[in-house]
């Protein structure tokens, strides 16, 4: 009987990283998270009648990501869960680009992309991103 192989999953390398540029992640972690907040606001909606269009949101349906499959949360809406998945590793991308950049400024810079939603998206990026921006060793 053979044991299975070992397998070890790097989340981002340099080589992955090599090449993009953090424009383009940066236009990628925008276009995700166009998806994501539609439908948050749609599910928030739903959820919650007396919620107005105009009137902040405050709460999410998602916690905060690891890097774990979040197996309930593709269950439940597999396409938010499989963008806040790549939002993830698009955080992971960026602070293995720009180590000693102020990921906080990155956040809100990204989420500052849409004004119209900042807040919504500013919420999901730090939902998604949650663990990747502490210091570095």
């Amino acid at each position: 009987m053979n044991a299975a192989p070992s397998c070890t999953r790097t989340l981002v390398s340099e080589q992955s990283v090599q090449g993009v540029s953090g424009d383009s992640l940066e236009a990628a972690a925008d276009a995700l998270l166009r998806i994501v907040v539609t439908g948050e606001r749609e599910r928030s909606a739903v959820a919650n009648p007396d919620w107005a269009p105009r009137r902040p949101w405050t709460d999410t349906l998602a916690p905060p990501s690891t890097d774990d499959l979040n197996v309930a949360g593709l269950a439940a809406d597999p396409i938010g869960a499989a963008c806040r998945a790549e939002l993830r590793r698009i955080g992971h991308a960026l602070r293995a680009a720009n180590p000693h950049e102020d990921f906080v400024a990155l956040e809100v810079e990204i989420a500052e992309m849409d004004p119209t939603h900042a807040g919504w998206r500013a919420m999901v990026l730090e939902m998604a991103w949650h663990g990747i921006g502490g210091p570095t060793p």
